[in-house]
């Protein structure tokens, strides 16, 4: 009898430890598909997430969804996920993921850099109580919803912690001034209409945009097509105001997806941008990264008005020539 009990004891015992490891493997096997999966959820979800933030009718975008789709002509190869979102708002460019933060967002794709930078998904002003317009991601409007530019562009707001649109924002973006967050999320996921990509994040930096506040110099990194021997000078400009050493690699010939935001680093008089850049993934190449080879960059590039503020001499001021080219 005892034997017996202790046979059946055994067995269960095995059992659940057998389910236990199958659990496991499952678990482990999805992690693997994780960014993907973010990227079909970040696509699907998308209509549903927006009536969350801005209190529409679920039913009625429902509907909204199935009527449009029944009488939508689809690009030429579009990913069947992203029929859904494209079948509501034809400016849909594609989705922008970081594994590992909470971005996941849709991508959209104005006539011009200004409409989505105020109005959502469905082009709805976005504005709250605070008169805070949280826009939408969209792509530059000179690159392409189907097709890699050199330089991939892709501008949102850093608003929406707090709020149901914060996978929609650019919020994460402002961790990545920590290089402990490159180190536990270094990869970007994009999908234009008809491809998946894979960017390692190589560089993060800050930038203003106005001349007046670096010496008439204004560093032009959003440019969608510059030639590869152009592309040593945006290089350079890029290593210069990194806030820290990646270890990752970024050679001419690369492909790039940039991601911009407003912050206000240098004050509030200061129009500045915080940028994330990241390269595409070489062939055969791993997705992580070397920790050991990321460095603070303690005397990165600021504008001239902070040496001035500082009464410091800019070791950068006589490299203010650069500027973009397809040639």
């Amino acid at each position: 009898m005892k034997s017996g009990k202790i046979f059946i004891a055994f067995s269960v015992l095995f059992a659940l430890s057998s389910a236990v490891f199958i659990a496991l493997t499952v678990m482990n096997f999805t992690s693997k598909e994780t960014p993907q999966a973010e990227v079909k959820k970040a696509a699907s979800a998308t209509i549903m997430n927006m009536d969350v933030v801005y209190d529409a009718p679920a039913a009625e975008l429902d509907g909204v969804v199935s009527n449009n789709a029944k009488e939508t002509t689809y690009p030429e190869g579009i990913l069947e996920y992203l029929k859904p979102a494209y079948a509501v708002n034809h400016q849909l460019a594609g989705v922008l993921t970081i594994p590992g933060t909470e971005l996941c967002t849709a991508v959209t794709l104005g006539n011009d850099n200004s409409f989505y930078l105020t109005r959502d998904f469905y082009g709805r002003y976005t504005s709250d109580m605070t008169n805070t317009n949280y826009g939408s991601p969209f792509l530059d409007y000179r690159c392409s919803a189907t097709e890699l530019s050199k330089n991939m562009i892709i501008y949102g707001h850093t608003t929406g912690r707090d709020t149901g649109i914060a996978k929609q924002s650019f919020r994460s973006m402002r961790d990545y001034k920590d290089k402990a967050t490159f180190i536990k999320a270094p990869i970007m996921k994009y999908s234009t209409l008809t491809g998946e990509y894979t960017y390692k994040i190589c560089a993060v930096f800050l930038s203003t945009t106005q001349g007046s506040a670096d010496g008439g110099y204004v560093f032009n990194y959003i440019y969608p097509d510059m030639s590869d021997s152009n592309m040593v000078g945006y290089i350079e400009q890029v290593k210069q105001r990194a806030l820290y050493e990646t270890g990752v690699s970024l050679e001419p010939t690369d492909k790039v997806l940039t991601l911009s935001t407003c912050i206000y680093d240098y004050g509030k008089s200061v129009d500045t941008r915080l940028v994330i850049v990241g390269r595409l993934l070489h062939e055969g190449e791993s997705e992580s990264i070397d920790a050991s080879l990321v460095k603070d960059n303690t005397n990165y590039r600021r504008p001239q008005i902070w040496y001035d503020s500082k009464k410091i001499a800019n070791p950068y001021k006589d490299s203010r020539s650069w500027q973009p080219s397809p040639n």
